[in-house]
């Protein structure tokens, strides 16, 4: 059977179509003890993430929407190297910048390595790959975005000294508005505050 979008039409006109199999959001973990005092940041996309730049989505029941073999936004894939690639950098700055905030050094040369995975993200609005493929979307299409993380802290003998997780995705239509990242980059922005705070000695 055919899953049907729900959508919501608002007093400004705008058409919001929400993902029937939208993700749910997960408080942040973290399975390690001690705070460090520095640490390097690696940032990388998990290998579904690097697919689905190009591609929809290998799991097929993730891919539910789409009305087509085009179709990257209902199907959640087909976002574009670059826009994926910008999502990394924001993820390595804003991890850098709370950890400072909080005391911990962010350096290259550090024995521990603060591993983290950009393991999902949902865009607010079409990427502009999408739209390039997809005729019928237009950056007037909405839904509901954000992102999931998983993250290791590895020490320099290579031993791993625990893991952290967090997922945030908008769970309400309504307060969807912004840029085609707004909910994946407020989604980015709450994890690197939790994480730097995880591993903070205050």
């Amino acid at each position: 059977m055919r899953t049907v979008l729900s959508t919501v039409i608002l007093s400004t006109g705008l058409l919001f179509t929400s993902p029937a199999m939208a993700k749910n959001s997960k408080k942040f973990e973290n399975t390690y003890a001690v705070p460090v005092s520095s640490v390097k940041v690696e940032v990388v996309l998990s290998e579904d993430l690097e697919w689905r730049a190009n591609n929809l989505p290998k799991d097929r029941s993730d891919r539910r929407n789409a009305k087509n073999s085009r179709d990257g936004f209902g199907g959640n894939g087909f976002y574009g190297e670059r826009d994926l690639s910008k999502l990394v950098t924001r993820l390595e700055k804003r991890l850098a910048k709370q950890l400072e905030k909080r005391g911990v050094k962010v350096d290259p040369e550090s024995e521990n390595v603060l591993k983290v995975t950009l393991d999902d993200v949902r865009p607010t609005h079409p990427t502009f790959n999408q739209l390039s493929r997809n005729s019928s979307l237009s950056m007037r299409s909405v839904a509901r975005g954000g992102a999931s993380f998983v993250g290791s802290l590895i020490a320099n003998n290579g031993e791993d000294q625990g893991n952290i997780s967090y997922a945030w995705y908008e769970n309400d239509i309504c307060n969807t508005a912004g840029t085609t990242w707004s909910d994946t980059n407020r989604a980015i922005d709450r994890f690197a505050k939790k994480t730097a705070k995880s591993l903070a000695w205050n």
